[in-house]
């Protein structure tokens, strides 16, 4: 499974299709690589909405994770 880890996009050049450009070039990478499936994570809150209809409108779909954070800092 290949991992789209970080995809971020100049604000300059968002709304371009710079992101989908970027999301096809790493999905195909993966499938020359053997892979069948690649993941991509973002955030739950509404600043990341716009990425969350981006990559449900390119075929991705969201699974239900739970994941837990401990700070341990103190």
């Amino acid at each position: 499974m290949g991992e789209i880890y970080v995809l971020a996009v100049d604000p300059d050049w968002q709304r371009q299709g710079v992101g989908r450009l970027l999301m096809h070039h790493s999905t195909a990478r993966a499938k020359s690589a053997g892979m069948q499936m690649v993941m991509v994570e973002t955030g739950d809150d509404p600043g990341h909405t716009a990425a969350r209809r981006t990559y449900e409108s390119d075929g991705f779909e969201r699974w239900p994770v739970a994941r837990y954070f401990k700070d341990i800092s103190d």
